[in-house]
């Protein structure tokens, strides 16, 4: 059988879905398709977007059945959808960015030529950005279901005994959904919330545990 990387084996400490105890993650620079849009988890709007991410992310898993090239591609599974939040944590839902991660193999042009092909069936695939970028230094915890106001008081509380503190400097934070939300009810989707943070004592910082990806 044919190799295959499973983020959810692979990568368990930056995806870690443990709902009772928070960790923090230093997430380099990575790829990512990007779609923005305006609504809440409820909205029609976000969940035809969602499709959209989700649909591109399983194509691409998929590249060379479609006849697109990749230099040393490895069959993978995609990555989760990741969608930052503007708005500082706690508060309510409305603009929103979605991202998914791609592996670092997966070239600008064979997403492009990918967001080609679906979109003469999807339109919305259209509208999907690649890019390339940071996420920095993070605070996260696991949580089942829409993120409430005891899962941010629980990420909140988390940061408060660490060595850092929250920061709101990009005015976003961000919920990853670990499994379909196209297909689930909201009760059941694997979220992970988390929000940006900054060093406070610098000392037991650089002794805290991080997960570096």
């Amino acid at each position: 059988m044919a190799f295959l990387f499973d983020w959810s084996k692979m990568e368990t400490e930056e995806y870690t879905h443990d709902v009772t105890q928070g960790s923090v993650v230093q997430l380099g620079e990575r790829n990512y398709i990007m779609l923005s849009g305006t609504g809440d988890e409820h909205s029609e709007t976000f969940m035809t977007q969602a499709k959209a991410m989700l649909a591109l992310g399983q194509y691409l898993t998929e590249a060379p059945q479609h006849h697109i090239e990749i230099n040393d591609f490895r069959n993978y599974v995609h990555y989760p959808l990741n969608v930052s939040w503007v708005g500082n944590i706690g508060e309510p839902h409305r603009d929103y960015q979605m991202l998914m991660k791609h592996p670092n193999f997966m070239p600008a042009t064979a997403v492009e030529q990918a967001i080609g092909q679906l979109a003469q069936s999807d339109p919305v695939v259209g509208q999907i950005k690649y890019g390339r970028f940071e996420e920095g230094l993070e605070a996260q915890i696991g949580h089942v279901g829409l993120t409430d106001a005891a899962t941010v008081q629980q990420l909140k509380a988390f940061v408060a005994e660490s060595p850092f503190a929250i920061d709101n400097t990009e005015g976003a934070h961000r919920e990853l959904y670990l499994n379909d939300i196209s297909t689930l009810p909201n009760t059941q989707w694997q979220t992970i919330l988390r929000q940006r943070v900054t060093p406070v004592d610098q000392r037991a910082a650089e002794q805290f545990p991080i997960a570096m990806n």
